[in-house]
């Protein structure tokens, strides 16, 4: 593994000293799987307690690229606000971003070290980075020896690779519910099952994800962008968690159902 990181960035350094007239990146060895499910990059905060693995499915990690050449990535503009943008990219700046990773912030010097870590009935949350290309995937995170604004000048970077971004709103996702028991704590939304025409208990009692591409994804999705994190939706007597996933936005969504 070590041999590959160095060949590789041997090849980086060669792109950048070859003396053409045309931009490091386009004389740059660098590619990846074309895929829009393969993530070539993607800074993301991992871990947490199995409570909260329901709630984990909404979540959309800090910046991705996409093999497809999207950008996607959050922006929080409040304390419980977070805009969701999107841009679709050139090679080059895709190609000049791995160069900063690899060159300007040495990204394969740096290993993974959460693994070393004692084990606890929860996995400690950490800050991870993660780059596929030219067939080699490498991850590091932040007990891999980062310095303190190692992570953070990296998603700026990556945030950065757009010109013209889009804000994202979803018209189709899997939605799913999980009853919950009441939390004074926690802040409430009301939801008129007959009214939306999507009812929490059924969908709950079914603990599979439903696929919608009706207006509830978009409202769903704006409720859970603009709330805290444990907000619950008051149905009748009972009170649920929903998730809204979206195929190559949201972290580990499943693929769209075959058309």
């Amino acid at each position: 593994m070590l041999r590959l990181l160095c060949l590789l960035s041997l090849m980086l350094l060669a792109a950048c000293g070859s003396g053409e007239s045309s931009t490091p990146a386009a004389n740059s060895p660098i590619d990846w799987d074309r895929s829009p499910s393969t993530v070539v990059f993607r800074a993301d905060v991992e871990g947490g307690t199995p409570e909260d693995a329901f709630l984990a499915r909404s979540e959309i990690p800090p910046c991705t690229v996409y093999g497809d050449n999207r950008v996607v990535w959050t922006n929080e503009i409040g304390p419980f606000e977070t805009q969701v943008l999107w841009d679709k990219v050139s090679d080059d700046a895709i190609r000049n971003f791995v160069l900063i990773l690899t060159l300007n912030r040495q990204i394969y010097s740096y290993s993974a070290g959460r693994s070393l870590e004692p084990a606890s009935s929860s996995e400690p949350v950490v800050e991870t980075l993660t780059l596929f290309v030219n067939g080699l995937q490498h991850k590091t995170d932040a007990f891999g020896g980062w310095d303190v604004d190692y992570y953070r000048q990296i998603v700026d970077a990556c945030r950065q690779i757009s010109v013209a971004p889009v804000l994202y709103v979803p018209t189709a996702a899997w939605v799913s519910a999980q009853a919950v028991p009441y939390d004074s704590d926690a802040p409430l939304v009301a939801w008129d099952s007959a009214a939306n025409g999507l009812s929490l208990f059924e969908l709950a009692a079914g603990t599979e994800r439903k696929w919608l591409t009706d207006r509830n994804v978009p409202v769903l999705w704006n409720i859970i962008r603009t709330s805290p994190p444990r907000i619950q939706f008051l149905e009748g007597e009972q009170r649920y968690h929903v998730a809204v996933e979206v195929p190559n936005v949201t972290r580990e969504s499943p693929p769209a159902p075959q058309s």
